[in-house]
């Protein structure tokens, strides 16, 4: 036997002896392997010398044959063919067989086709810029409302000719500048690429549109706008009667649902943040189990789609330091490639950044891939994108899904006085990015745009499923046939989070069901790892 055997070889042996247990040379040999992979061994049903074993709780005068892991008796020979003490009575073996059955998921091929993604975006950051971003977000939201109200006029210029010499009603599209009120009415300035108006909405007379601009109105936003012109005042009078105010995702025709033949399910999760001492490893462990478990309904998981914040990142918040577990930032990253390298090979994995990963703040957020101390990440078969973009998984009749961290639903929240961080501040949040088909609507708040020739945050193509994360609370809604993913956390409550009053959920994940009968009769399910659901 050799001198230097490991410590878990030596304390396995000295507690074999207290039971009358000699260990074989074969036994010794392999423990210093499991001692290397100890942590993947754990989390399956694979014949090991278990934790139950070594306290005592199970019976040792067993047998595990035609393994490695053979015990031997005190007083027998080891060797390929033990004798066994022959009984009239004989007692049951106990065998420990290695799992034989894979779950559901595995047995099907998978496909996950990037639609959009911002691989790696360019930007001078000049004023010429950031006049380009806002005109391309005018001009294709504008599509999306011409022909859908009437009296239209392409443009602010229209507007003031067709009404300078003849007032009367007309719609027009336009980027909203500025909101004030006054004690009777609200006041918009509004702009396009040629000229500017000043809308103003009566509290009495129009209140219905006003109580609605309470809630979307904000620098930024695009709107579509019907009302009484007076081309040469450059004022346009809006009321209930006559008037209308719309986003430009509104009334749109719903998307055709997916049609998935396989009984296959994609995972939503996010906010893993890996490196804070209240990351909760436990339930990422318990979670990744449960994908091995053909008998889990976890094991029909194909997919597995993460919406930012994998890592919590060093000098995000005032005394983050003090919450950190690992304070380097490349060492963050190595144990997250860990914890993915321990998922199964059949599940196809999604990685979008967010605000505490090491890339830039502004938005679009490149893929992890350009960033140093993500690498570890490139070493594996994940897909790396960025945030937002959008995927389409398990063929060309999948399920598309917009992945966005989730940024600017701080600013939505606290601009509206009916909202707070809960589910339904959350739900509402998200919808709205749908029906503004923008998913930073507000300009000039806490989330930072990259100026660009094309505005990426656009939401071009309607999807079947907005999944987000940020908030770290769990939610899930529907907004013109969009379902609304918010992914809950696996980090415990910050003294951040208790300062500003956000409850998280912790260990909150959803499964969204993609075969077609169950996407359209029960599409998603959500999973509590806390309380074991």
């Amino acid at each position: 036997m050799n001198n230097d055997r490991s410590d878990v070889a030596e304390k396995v042996q000295e507690l074999m002896e207290r039971y009358g247990l000699l260990v074989s040379p074969e036994l010794l040999d392999r423990l210093e392997e499991v001692e290397e992979a100890a942590d993947d061994l754990a989390s399956m049903d694979l014949p090991v010398i278990t934790e139950e074993v070594l306290r005592g709780e199970l019976d040792p005068e067993f047998v595990v044959d035609g393994s490695p892991y053979e015990l031997v008796r005190e007083g027998e020979e080891t060797g390929t063919e033990p004798e066994v003490e022959t009984r009239e009575e004989e007692e049951p073996e106990v065998r420990v067989e290695p799992p034989t059955e894979r779950p559901p998921a595995a047995e099907y091929d998978s496909e996950v086709e990037v639609l959009e993604n911002v691989e790696k975006p360019s930007s001078r950051g000049d004023v010429e810029e950031f006049v380009s971003l806002f005109v391309d977000r005018l001009n294709r939201l504008r599509k999306k409302l011409k022909g859908r109200m009437d009296d239209w006029c392409d443009n602010i210029a229209d507007v003031i000719s067709r009404t300078s010499k003849e007032p009367g009603v007309v719609s027009f599209a336009a980027l909203v500048t500025d909101v004030r009120e006054t004690e009777r009415s609200m006041v918009l300035n509004v702009e396009d690429e040629t000229g500017m108006l000043k809308v103003i909405v009566s509290k009495r007379r129009g209140e219905g549109i006003y109580k609605k601009l309470r809630k979307i109105a904000f620098p930024g936003i695009v709107l579509g706008i019907r009302g009484f012109c007076k081309g040469s005042d450059r004022v346009v009078f809006v009321n209930d009667r006559s008037g209308e105010v719309r986003l430009p995702g509104e009334g749109l025709p719903e998307k055709r649902p997916p049609a998935v033949e396989d009984d296959v399910a994609a995972l939503f999760l996010g906010d893993v943040h890996v490196g804070s001492n209240k990351f909760e490893e436990d339930l990422f462990h318990r979670l990744i189990e449960r994908l091995y478990d053909p008998d889990d309904p976890l094991g029909r998981v194909k997919y597995v789609l993460i919406t930012g914040d994998v890592v919590d990142g060093v000098g995000i918040y005032p005394g983050q330091r003090e919450e950190l577990d690992i304070p380097d930032i490349d060492a963050q990253y190595e144990k997250f490639a860990k914890l993915l390298e321990m998922m199964p090979d059949w599940v196809e994995i999604v990685v979008i950044p967010g605000n505490h990963d090491a890339i830039r703040q502004a938005l679009p957020q490149p893929p992890l891939s350009e960033s140093d101390p993500a690498a570890p990440l490139r070493e594996l078969d994940v897909h790396l994108t960025s945030n937002p973009s959008t995927v389409r998984l398990h063929g060309k009749e999948g399920v598309e899904v917009l992945l966005y961290h989730g940024q600017s639903f701080d600013d939505i929240i606290v601009d509206r006085p009916d909202l707070e961080h809960d589910p339904r501040g959350v739900r509402e949040a998200a919808g709205m990015c749908i029906e503004a088909c923008h998913l930073a609507p507000k300009y000039g708040g806490s989330v930072p745009i990259a100026p660009d020739e094309r505005d990426r945050l656009v939401i071009e193509r309607k999807p079947h499923v907005l999944a987000v994360g940020h908030t770290h609370i769990a939610s899930t809604g529907e907004k013109g046939g969009c379902t609304i993913i918010s992914t809950g956390t696996f980090q415990r409550r910050t003294e951040f989070q208790k300062k500003v009053g956000i409850e998280p959920t912790v260990g909150t994940v959803y499964v969204l069901n993609m075969r077609k009968d169950k996407y359209m009769s029960k599409r998603l399910g959500r999973v509590d790892l806390l309380d074991g659901g």
